[in-house]
Order: C-alpha cells, then sequence, then structure tokens
C-alpha cells in the first residue's frame, strides 16, 4: 500500500503528458479506495475536460459528506457547466440559499444517478419554500417511490434508504395536512409501520390529525404511547402540551393541571441545559454508549439518543471512519511534499463533517429549547381557561371542591383501523408493545 501511494503521489506532482491525466489519477486512487482523496481528481477532471467513469464518480459523490460540498468554494466553478458534479453544485447552492441554480442543478439528476432520492427530497424542499405544494408533493412522491425500489449497499444501508423513505412519506403528510385533507394525512402517515425506528417521530403528526379530525380518543392514544419505556425520550414538549389541550377539550381539568405539574418537573425545569450545552458536550453524550451519571447529562443523552437513527449521524459516522482511514494511509508518507497537499484537504475535510455535525446538535437544543418555552406560554394560558372552568363547575354545584370523574367510552365507539390497542387509562402494564392506541375515555362536556 505505501508503495502504491508513493507511486500516486509522484505521478500526481508531475506535469501530465499525453499519456497520464487527471482522470488516469483519478481512478488509480479510487481503486485504491481513497474516495475523498480521488474527489480532488474528479474535480480536476472535470476541469480539465477529462471525463471520468461515470459510475465511479457517482459513488464518490454519493460516498463524499455533504458537507464537504457545502464548504467547497471550488464547486462555483460548475455552476454554469453541465457536469459530473451536478449534484455537489446544487447541494452546495441549495445551502447558500441559491435556489434557482440548485434547482437548475438537481433537475438533471437522472433516475439511474445514486443521488437521485436526495435530489427529489431537496427539490421537494425547494418547492416549499416557494410554496408551490403540488410540486413538492410531486417530488416528495417520487422520493418515496424511488426509495422503496433502492438497493441496499455498503454505504446506503437498509437504516438509511428506509430513514430517507419515511422523511418523505412525513413532507406529504403535511402537505396534506397543511392542504386540511386530514383524512388523506393520516392515510399516508400510516404507511409507516410501527416496527419502523422512525415511527415514534409521527406520532406527533398522527395526533394533531386525529385532533383535527375530532378523534380525541386516537389523538389522546398516540402520544401516550410515548409513555412506553422505549419511546419515553421522544416526548417532546408539545406532546405534553396536546396531552393537556385534549383533556381540556373533554372536561377532565384537574388530568390538565396534573399534566402541567409533570411538565414543569420532566422538562421545564431543564430548559437552561439545552439552551447552553456546548458543541463539544453534545457531541460526547450523542456518541457515548453509556447513559451519564450526571442527571442535566441525562436528559440530553436521552433527547440526543432519539437521532441516533437520523441520517446525519449515520453519515457523520460514516465520513468520519473513512476519512481517518485516508489519513491514517496517507500520514506514512507525509514526508513527501505532495502528501502532505491532500492531508491539507483532509484535515480540512473532518474540520468540516465536525464542525457541521456539531451545529446540527447545536440547533437541536437550541429549538428544544424554544419549544420548552413556548409550551410553558400555551400551558399557562391553558392553565388560566382550566381554573376558569373549575370556578364554574364549583358556583354551579354550590361546593367548595372539585374533583374529574373519568368515565369509559364504548370501544364500539372509537373508529378502527388495521391495528386498534386500547389503553388502559387506570394503569395497564407496557411490554414495550408498539401501535395505534386510543383511549377509552368519555367526553364529559356538557356541550
Amino acid at each position: 500500500m505505501k508503495l502504491i501511494l508513493i507511486s500516486i503521489l509522484m505521478l500526481s506532482a508531475n506535469t501530465y503528458g499525453k499519456t497520464k491525466t487527471y482522470a488516469d489519477m483519478f481512478k488509480l486512487v479510487y481503486r485504491n479506495r481513497l474516495y475523498y482523496s480521488s474527489y480532488l481528481f474528479l474535480k480536476k477532471s472535470v476541469e480539465t475536460n477529462t471525463r471520468v467513469s461515470e459510475k465511479a464518480a457517482r459513488r464518490v459523490i454519493d460516498i463524499i459528506h455533504p458537507s464537504v460540498f457545502i464548504h467547497d468554494p471550488e464547486l462555483d466553478k460548475f455552476i454554469n457547466t453541465n457536469t459530473q458534479l451536478d449534484f455537489a453544485v446544487g447541494l452546495r447552492r441549495f445551502f447558500l440559499n441559491d435556489f434557482n441554480v440548485a434547482e437548475k442543478k438537481l433537475t438533471r439528476i437522472d433516475k439511474k444517478h445514486s443521488m437521485y432520492v436526495e435530489a427529489n427530497y431537496l427539490l421537494g424542499l425547494v418547492e416549499l419554500r416557494k410554496n408551490k405544494l403540488e410540486t413538492a408533493e410531486k417530488y416528495f412522491t417520487r422520493c418515496v417511490a424511488a426509495s422503496s425500489s433502492k438497493r441496499m449497499t455498503r454505504l446506503k444501508p437498509e437504516s438509511y434508504v428506509r430513514t430517507f423513505r419515511n422523511r418523505c412519506i412525513q413532507q406529504v403528510g403535511r402537505i396534506n395536512y397543511a392542504q386540511k385533507d386530514f383524512k388523506k394525512s393520516l392515510r399516508i402517515y400510516n404507511y409507516v409501520k410501527s416496527d419502523d425506528y422512525i415511527w415514534p417521530r409521527f406520532l406527533m403528526d398522527k395526533a394533531w390529525t386525529y385532533y383535527m379530525l375530532g378523534q380525541n380518543e386516537r389523538a389522546l392514544g398516540s402520544v401516550i404511547t410515548y409513555k412506553a419505556p422505549l419511546l419515553q425520550r421522544f416526548m417532546v414538549p408539545e406532546a405534553n402540551y396536546i396531552r393537556g389541550l385534549i383533556y381540556y377539550d373533554m372536561c377532565y381539568f384537574e388530568k390538565t393541571e396534573s399534566i402541567y405539574n409533570e411538565f414543569n418537573q420532566s422538562t421545564w425545569r431543564f430548559r437552561k441545559i439545552a439552551q447552553t450545552a456546548s458543541r463539544n458536550r453534545l457531541l460526547r453524550l450523542i456518541v457515548s454508549r453509556d447513559v451519564p451519571e450526571n442527571e442535566n447529562d441525562q436528559f440530553l443523552y436521552y433527547y440526543l439518543k432519539g437521532f441516533k437513527k437520523d441520517i446525519r449521524y449515520m453519515s457523520f459516522i460514516e465520513a468520519r471512519k473513512q476519512i481517518a482511514i485516508e489519513i491514517k494511509r496517507l500520514s506514512k508518507i507525509k514526508s513527501m511534499k505532495q502528501a502532505k497537499i491532500f492531508l491539507e484537504y483532509l484535515y480540512y475535510y473532518q474540520k468540516a463533517v465536525k464542525e457541521d455535525f456539531q451545529d446540527f446538535l447545536k440547533s437541536l437544543t437550541n429549538d428544544y429549547y424554544t419549544q420548552i418555552v413556548d409550551a410553558r406560554k400555551a400551558f399557562v394560558k391553558l392553565n388560566l381557561m382550566v381554573s376558569l372552568k373549575k370556578r364554574k363547575q364549583i358556583k354551579k354545584k354550590n361546593t367548595d371542591e372539585f374533583e374529574d370523574t373519568f368515565a369509559e367510552k364504548s370501544l364500539s365507539n372509537i373508529p378502527n383501523i388495521d391495528e386498534k390497542f386500547i389503553w388502559d387509562f387506570q394503569g395497564g402494564f407496557w411490554a414495550d408493545e408498539l401501535g395505534d392506541y386510543a383511549v377509552a375515555l368519555e367526553n364529559q362536556c356538557q356541550n
């Protein structure tokens, strides 16, 4: 391997004659699985009009972490030309908010391209920003169809492909929700089954959809499903709020207040931990396999654990491994001038990938902090309405006390689906069964 590396670097340092081109160097480096290094030669071959193998070029684009493209200003040379780097250029322009160029480049990605699924997902996001919901739905639907038939590879295992498929399903469902087609939205969400690791993230969407359909029992069942030991980390502030809101709508006022108290104890008091957590601390916690002893770290650890199946985490881990391998190989001959140049690029890529992922983690906790604060504000308003209702009930009954009386609802009155489970409100037990639950409670509001 050391001799191969030396020969590669010596050839790359020489002036190219008729027999040696950047395409030849790409082929040699690619063959030795130095993918991030071969990306350098791919750019040079495109710049000098020496085309490389389409299959190999697409594989390299597939392997390279998106952060490399985002932070590579050299890609701007190819904005006005159609090249094998179109996806890389389109991705970079998307993150620079240059949506016109991004759309132009990404629409050139054909069905045979390894990044066809990702291209359609990004195109869908572009159309969402333009508020063109029907066009966005078209691209997300393509993404679902393409990912459903996409072959698994070592670099894109089933977990990666299914996650992208489910992301696109969720976007289609949300578009129909925004168009107030709640029944269609619910049908789309149900394409993702409970044995899918991203399924918990659909429960909030389903809860609001059931709520808008007036099916409070199913809406409440969706968020109560987070009580399962496997899913407690997904119990976001919004899930607590919708629980309180539904109980209020069904006139279980003390239950609404108890949920607010539960929120204060389990979530509100940790808000500053989410706001002030450093990027290094978040990275350390998400890659850790052991539950931390510190209570504050536990709060962050369980929240971040819900993102370990996220594409961003999977691609970060793969990129870190691959770049580390290439740095280790080139370090064996780092005394060579050309090797130092390659290593500088690799260290730059390594830094870009790490810092972007840390920024992603920090954006998650910043968003989490905002969710906590917003939920608290909503709860305060809800509690004021609860207090007013309770006072009216006390006055009406001419008593000094108020207490919720829970009435069970007939199971036959709850709309059926393929998999229906009934939550024993008085205290059933979880055996980690995950399904579409309903709460068999009667609405006890008089009006």
